[in-house]
């Protein structure tokens, strides 16, 4: 039997095990509990701005806790939810580990699928980052240190940012001074024939197009790829092939295949600012 075209794996079943999250999450509704009440008092006890309007789209804003001392770093955190699920306010939370660690954290939101397609949640991350550079005075930021985040499907966004011609945009190329994804995929390919495709309705094309794997620049931020090691071998195997043809092209790639948890784990770590992996990731953006 032949592989499926653009895949390792030869019918939806193989690739729906590694996608699946439930299969490897069995806890999934706690982590939900836990999401929505730490959100909740995140955005008591920081009193972002909410609900700024970055774009066309009404789910197109972004919430900013900024930090209390101008001139601060700017992380840009883009969540996940297989771009089908979840909104800004469901991760508000993950804002905390930064803001106490002196960054301004902006979070930032889309139109999910199949409302729209993933080149257009593409369009709605990169705009979030030129809110950012633009409006970086008025947030406590500093423009010419924004940082970009996410996780799972936001991981996936972090790369798309990563890879974006800015001057496209009217931005300097290094607008992105780091990138952080989290738990991400580089390879979407094996999504037109898993059990999301239905609210994806990936075509051939628009899946090469928004793999970032296979669009690496010649000029790019440098990458601290994370990931928890009971991850899928998916997972793992994507991570690593963006580490490498990131390092191939002459740019800076870090991994960290964290020896613990899983698809959740690290998010999780985020809401502390003395968590190993904040610290981490404190230390790799200033060091960018």
């Amino acid at each position: 039997m032949n592989n499926l075209p653009g895949t390792q794996y030869q019918d939806q079943s193989e690739i729906d095990v590694q996608l699946d999250l439930i299969y490897h999450m069995w806890d999934l509704p706690q982590y939900n509990d836990f999401w929505q009440t730490e959100s909740a008092k995140a955005l008591e006890r920081h009193q972002p701005i909410e609900d700024i309007r970055i774009g066309a789209r009404d789910e197109e804003r972004v919430d900013v806790f900024k930090s209390a001392k101008p001139n601060s770093p700017i992380v840009v955190f883009i969540h996940g939810g297989w771009w089908m699920m979840c909104t800004r306010k469901f991760f508000s939370c993950v804002a905390q580990g930064f803001v106490e660690r002196g960054y301004t954290v902006v979070i930032s939101d889309y139109a999910l699928c199949p409302k729209v397609g993933i080149p257009d949640i593409t369009n709605a991350s990169r705009a979030a980052v030129a809110w950012a550079y633009e409006n970086a005075e008025s947030i406590n930021g500093d423009r010419e240190r924004i940082f970009v985040t996410g996780h799972s499907a936001g991981g996936h966004q972090t790369a798309m940012v990563s890879i974006t011609d800015w001057h496209q945009y009217g931005l300097p190329a290094d607008v992105v001074k780091g990138a952080a994804p989290i738990s991400g995929v580089f390879d979407i390919r094996p999504f037109q024939y898993s059990w999301i495709q239905p609210k994806l309705q990936l075509t051939s094309a628009i899946a090469l197009q928004e793999s970032p794997l296979f669009h690496i620049p010649a000029h790019g931020p440098p990458q601290l790829v994370i990931l928890g090691e009971e991850e899928s071998v998916e997972f793992h195997t994507q991570s690593e092939n963006f580490v490498r043809a990131w390092r191939d092209a002459g740019m800076e790639a870090q991994y960290f295949d964290a020896p613990y948890g899983d698809h959740q784990t690290n998010m999780q770590m985020l809401l502390d600012p003395d968590s190993e992996l904040v610290v981490m990731m404190d230390e790799f953006y200033r060091n960018c």
